[in-house]
């Protein structure tokens, strides 16, 4: 699951934490005794921040299963590799190795893995899973359309690409984010489903998982409560091999759930939680509290993603690229770097590239200096007073016919505090060119319905919030790919706003099945360029793929800046899994 949809998770399950709040102190009085609890605290690592809600089921097929089981987490389901933000690499987890072609993807499955039940992990577990992505909506149903077939030849996979839609792009994620599934549990799940030939996914649903699931990764579900889930090592874990038999630290793994972000954070300070990826603001005021994050320095977090201001280009003023541009340059991104995000952030540079890391070697500065923009209050007047704008005598923007532009509507979820104060400094820096604002904060169902079916002006978003194999053409490719563009009021799950440009989508066509290097950046300095010019949607802020912060008061050891043994992908995450043999406990 992407970040933008576990974002998502999180805020549906707000609307369950009612039922939580109720029994808030009684979970704050059992962390707080933890000593005293089954869960010695030496052997016990805490983690909060990846589910709100009470736990209602973990089975894998389920749209939204609680934690472990949705996102990329690799604690008891792992996929075939796991994808390193630090190296930009999928490392190797249930297989061996990986070879390319322009045609396919061969994968060799690694023969040590086993089942927790002590069975192979085969080629035939790896079909299934892929087959049931096939005939279920779960959430990565979506690769058939980039697959042609699946064949297997002895412990070798080969992933065949669709000719007409030929992405290895995303092929790759699918290989690193699929979690694979063992065939004899669901199987007979599935089948008994089966009514007059057709598979019922609804009755498939009941199926909770939740006693003694079968997994291949290292902890499986030990038991479950309104307020936390509990996971126990896997004794026998076949991985272990990886790390010279040594077992991870942690006997337990135990997620807390709390009802809101002060309670997580309280719960850190405390030494309640070890590990959380909910935003704490001025982490480092926190080092007197044992807490920190991967960073001692600015921006703290290792940046991964771009929220976003969506933008109805289709709709009056925005189908202007002029006015576009001029909301680009009239926007104070210092300042919501500071306001908003307790300058967690890098300077935002133009365009839709990182500006760092391993997306640095595509972006171009003397690009961003000839087509970017930045905070020129003067410039935006300027360009809309070029494209026939004017004010009036209360210095209100007028179109080019004289009329008033009418107030921009700008939206995100209700409680998001970031963005909103975000969308705060936005709406003060439009009023700087005339522009005025309504604010809205509202529930989560009906941002997201907005935005499905265009029923915006303006509304925050990270469409693409994981950094992983395809990136950055993933970013591009959910905001400025016309290919399934719908009109205002029609359903869409990419390019909200529905804009439109040939060169774009002709680009966006090609990137996936370059190889050599110097037309790929070539080929992303022309797609940046196009996204500077026409302004698809305001990129404001860089955040982390998920906030790493992290307590030493009872373990040590975690992967930082200075010792990036593991990415900071908070111990659960892809490869930051590796992380959970090197914690130590404090003595």
């Amino acid at each position: 699951m992407q970040f933008g949809q576990i974002a998502s998770v999180l805020l549906l399950g707000m609307f369950a934490c009612a039922s939580l709040v109720a029994c808030q102190e009684e979970a704050e009085k059992q962390s707080s005794v933890a000593e005293e609890s089954p869960y010695p605290r030496s052997q016990t690592l805490y983690i909060g921040g990846y589910d709100w809600a009470p736990p209602t089921t973990f089975n894998p097929l389920d749209g939204d299963p609680n934690f472990p089981i949705d996102g990329n987490i690799r604690l008891m389901y792992e996929s075939l590799f796991a994808y390193n933000l630090l190296s930009a690499e999928i490392e190797p987890m249930l297989a061996k190795s990986y070879v390319q072609t322009d045609s396919s993807i061969t994968v060799e499955l690694d023969d040590r893995a086993r089942w927790s039940n002590g069975q192979k992990v085969t080629v035939d577990d790896v079909l299934y899973t892929f087959y049931l992505d096939s005939i279920f909506p779960t959430p990565r149903h979506g690769g058939w359309l980039y697959l042609e077939k699946i064949t297997a030849n002895g412990n070798q996979l080969e992933f065949v690409m669709n000719k007409k839609e030929k992405n290895p792009l995303v092929l790759l994620n699918l290989l690193a984010e699929t979690s694979i599934l063992p065939k004899s549990v669901f199987e007979p799940i599935v089948e008994a489903s089966k009514k007059n030939g057709r598979y019922n996914y609804a009755n498939v649903l009941t199926f909770k998982n939740d006693s003694t699931p079968v997994v291949s990764g290292p902890y499986n579900l030990d038991s479950y409560y309104p307020d936390k889930i509990v996971l126990k090592r896997v004794e026998n874990y076949w991985g272990n091999v990886k790390h010279d038999g040594k077992t991870p630290a942690p006997l337990y793994v135990i997620h807390t759930l709390y009802p809101g972000n002060n309670h997580f954070n309280n719960a850190m300070t405390k030494g309640n939680l070890d590990v959380s990826s909910i935003f704490m603001p001025r982490i480092w005021d926190k080092q007197r509290d044992d807490i920190r994050s991967w960073s001692l320095k600015e921006p703290y977090h290792y940046p991964g993603s771009i929220p976003t201001l969506f933008i109805a280009t289709t709709t009056t003023p925005f189908n202007d690229v002029a006015f576009r541009r001029a909301l680009a340059h009239a926007i104070n991104f210092e300042k919501i770097k500071a306001v908003a995000v307790s300058n967690y952030t890098d300077s935002v540079r133009p365009g839709f590239i990182l500006p760092f890391g391993q997306e640095s070697k595509y972006f171009n500065e003397e690009d961003a200096e000839k087509y970017g923009y930045s905070y020129n209050i003067e410039k935006a007047k300027k360009i809309l007073s070029d494209a026939g704008y004017s004010w009036d005598n209360d210095g209100k923007l007028l179109n080019k016919e004289g009329m008033p532009v009418r107030p921009l509507s700008i939206e995100c979820p209700n409680g998001w505090t970031d963005w909103e104060d975000a969308i705060k400094v936005v709406a003060e820096s439009f009023k700087q060119i005339g522009i005025e604002t309504n604010q809205r904060f509202i529930e989560y169902a009906e941002w997201e319905k907005d935005l499905r079916f265009g029923k915006f002006d303006l509304a925050m978003k990270t469409q693409t919030a994981d950094l992983s194999a395809a990136t950055p053409w993933t970013r591009f490719d959910q905001v400025m790919n016309s290919k399934n563009t719908k009109p205002v009021g029609e359903e869409v799950f990419s390019n909200l706003g529905r804009f439109s440009d040939p060169a774009a989508d002709s680009l966006l066509d090609i990137i996936p099945s370059l190889t050599d290097s110097v037309a790929l950046k070539n080929a992303y300095r022309a797609l940046n360029r196009i996204f500077m010019e026409k302004i698809p949607v305001l990129p404001l802020m860089y955040r982390p793929t998920q906030y790493y912060q992290f307590s030493t008061k009872h373990w040590t050891n975690f992967p930082t800046e200075e010792n990036p043994y593991a990415p900071p992908q908070g111990l659960i995450v892809g490869a930051g899994i590796k992380a959970l043999w090197e914690i130590k406990p404090v003595q």
